[in-house]
């Protein structure tokens, strides 16, 4: 009797082995959805959640927000500026509801002493020598990992210190980010040698009390430095992409500048807002602050960013 239980237990076994092997079942790789299409996430969750990342020593902070969405998508990291952090930029920049709309990732890194080591500015991870072009090629590395992202269409976007940061990027992390928007800051380093072209779209305020749009130290600024003026800044970007005219068009309280004839093409912009002054354009939140006054309603710098890194 028992040998007649294990001879049918064997035989239901084969059968089960069988059936899963068929070339007639269905068979889903665990980086792609039932459907067949290439799964959004490899490892991280949907919507938003936080992170831990040790790089240099350091236990780096940062927020992440991946849509339901078939991948590979856009990589956005997302810089914010002196004394902030992620959690704020995320609030403040509302770039989270755009992801799940336009279906791409969005990263909110944390600086150390929420600062960026941009060259000249600023605050604590200046004076401690952080290396935060280290910190953020290996983010991206780290989140690869996680989600299927696109890494041919890895961007950095940043406000103030964070914007200085993601010109700081375009000019020494060429292989891993295409496309910068820096919003509200300068180019803080002394040379810019990229390995390729990296497209660029660069927003600035000419009342921004801050960081003034013809450099120095702004009245109301938080930093104590004398910044690179935003014209000077753009000869330096425009000479290391090699960029050799340009031509402004006006609308409304807008000035659009655009550079032609850029190493491999790349898009090269800045836009000049009229009588706006250093928060970031177009943020939900209209009280004015002490320590930045109050964001213009002329430009949204989170829709236009993206409308800018979708076509680059």
């Amino acid at each position: 009797m028992k040998r007649i239980v294990r001879r049918a237990a064997a035989a239901l076994v084969a059968i089960v082995l069988l059936a899963a092997c068929s070339s007639n079942g269905p068979s889903v790789s665990p980086h792609a959805t039932a459907t067949g299409k290439p799964a959004t996430t490899a490892a991280a969750q949907l919507g938003t959640t936080h992170g831990t990342l040790r790089v240099g020593g350091i236990a780096r902070t940062y927020r992440l927000y991946v849509p339901e969405a078939p991948g590979p998508l856009s990589l956005v990291v997302a810089l914010h500026g002196g004394l902030g952090n992620g959690d704020q930029l995320a609030d403040t920049s509302q770039f989270e509801p755009l992801a799940e709309r336009e279906h791409f990732v969005v990263a909110f890194p944390d600086g150390v002493g929420a600062t960026w080591n941009a060259g000249t500015c600023c605050g604590t991870s200046v004076t401690r020598k952080i290396d935060d072009v280290a910190f953020l090629a290996a983010l991206v590395d780290d989140i690869a990992r996680k989600v299927t992202i696109d890494r041919t269409r890895v961007f950095a976007v940043g406000h103030s210190n964070g914007a200085m940061m993601a010109f700081r990027l375009g000019c020494e992390a060429a292989d891993v980010f295409s496309a910068v928007v820096p919003v509200a800051g300068s180019l803080e380093i002394n040379r810019c040698t990229p390995a390729k072209a990296v497209a660029l779209l660069a927003i600035h305020g000419d009342a921004d009390r801050n960081h003034p749009i013809d450099g120095g130290t702004g009245d109301r600024s938080i930093s104590n430095v004398s910044y690179r003026s935003m014209s000077a800044s753009l000869v330096m970007w425009t000479g290391a992409m090699g960029c050799t005219s340009s031509s402004d068009a006006v609308a409304g309280p807008i000035t659009t500048t655009t550079w032609t004839g850029c190493r491999q093409g790349v898009a090269t912009q800045y836009r000049v807002i009229a009588g706006a002054d250093h928060p970031w354009p177009g943020s939900p939140d209209r009280r004015a602050t002490a320590l930045q006054g109050v964001p213009t309603k002329d430009l949204d710098a989170t829709a236009v960013a993206w409308a800018f890194l979708k076509d680059s």
